[in-house]
Parts: structure tokens; sequence; C-alpha cells
């Protein structure tokens, strides 16, 4: 508990915005959710500030939050970096603790969920799979080997062919996983996107430009 209250949680899931998805922007007084916020679609990225703004302002909290809560990765490359900067700008603001959690770590959250191996859509028709050993495998869904029986959660679990795994129906971690994931992490300093894929981006040919004349 904070020193004025109970612990004020801000919880942020940026990862999936702009992948056909939603995006998830709440907060926590303590462990209940006293607000909650869905976004939708391409643009909705760029709601991200305001909608925390809302928040808070109808909540009182006029002096923020003592904690930030926000899935780290793997998913949208907009989406994750949009939501982590704000993380990291509020945190910095508000002297707020950082608390970053991929989202394969927020489904094991879930005591039924606690062996499933995490399978993300990623682009150019591939996926990503956090597995429970905590390393990532990236490739087409055909390539992805796993012992028979193997539990799966994500989703990018219907790109899979393999008919011997346990498919789980769920496609994303709801805000209440993702604040019970956070809330057992420490506190870490800015937080940094999982893109599992280098970046695309190259130096020009030519080289940089030449720092501005003094």
């Amino acid at each position: 508990m904070a020193a004025d209250g109970p612990t004020r949680s801000l919880v942020l899931n940026g990862a999936t915005l702009g992948a056909g998805s939603r995006g998830d922007v709440a907060a926590f007084l303590g462990s209940e959710c006293v607000a909650h916020e869905r976004l939708e679609g391409v643009g909705a990225t760029a709601s991200l500030a305001s909608t925390c703004q809302v928040l808070f302002r109808a909540l009182g909290w006029q002096q923020g939050p003592h904690r930030i809560i926000a899935v780290t990765g793997p998913g949208s490359f907009t989406g994750l970096r949009a939501s982590l900067a704000l993380a990291d700008g509020l945190a910095f603001g508000c002297g707020a603790t950082l608390h970053g959690v991929t989202t394969g770590q927020c489904f094991r959250a879930h005591s039924a969920w606690g062996e499933s191996i995490c399978v993300t859509q990623a682009r150019r028709n591939r996926i990503f799979a956090e597995l429970l050993d905590g390393t990532f495998w990236a490739g087409a869904p055909a390539e992805l080997e796993l012992p028979a029986g193997s539990r799966v959660i994500g989703n990018g679990v219907s790109l899979l062919q393999d008919t011997g795994l346990v498919r789980i129906d769920e496609t994303q971690p709801d805000i209440g996983l993702i604040f019970d994931a956070g809330s057992r992490m420490a506190a870490s300093g800015p937080l940094q996107p999982l893109y599992i894929d280098a970046p695309e981006a190259k130096p020009p040919a030519q080289g940089l430009r030449p720092a501005p004349l003094p």
C-alpha cells in the first residue's frame, strides 16, 4: 500500500493494437479494477495518452499512478512503441514504478494455463512462440514443432496445423491477468519492446547525414 492509500496501478496493453485486435487501458486501486477502456482499430494507438488522461481525471488521480504495468510484447510494432513510450514517460513524470510482462507471462498467470505456450501472429504469415523456458521461436506456422499434447494459447493458435496440440480458446489475456502477472514482477528501468524480429530499417547506402555545423 502506498503512503497515501491503496496502490494506484495503471495497466497498458498495446501489443495487439493495429493487428485487428484490441488494446486495453485500465486503472486498479489496490487489487480492484476501477476503470477499463478497450481500444480498437489501427488509429487507436493515438488515443492511448488521452484515454489515460480521461481515466485519471474521472478517478481523481491528480498525482497519477504509483505503479505502471505494461505488456512488452511480442506484438504490433506501433502499438508496443506507443504504449511503452507512454509508460516510460508517465513513470518519469509521476515517480511510478515500471513492471513489464510478456503476453505469455500474462496468460500463465491463470492457474489453469500455467504450462501453456503462447503463440502470437506476426507479419508475413509467420508466428512467434513463447516457449515454457522463456525463449522465443519465430517462423512459419507449419515449421513449429512441439511435443504431442502441448498446450497452446494466443491469437496465433488457429494458424497451427498440428492436431496433436491442446488448443486453448483465448486470443489475448484479459486485463486482470495482465495485472496479476505484472504485480508479481520486480520493478525495472525503462521498458523495452519485445519485437523478436530484427529491425528491417537499414542505414542509407550513402551513410548518415553529417552533423550540422555549429
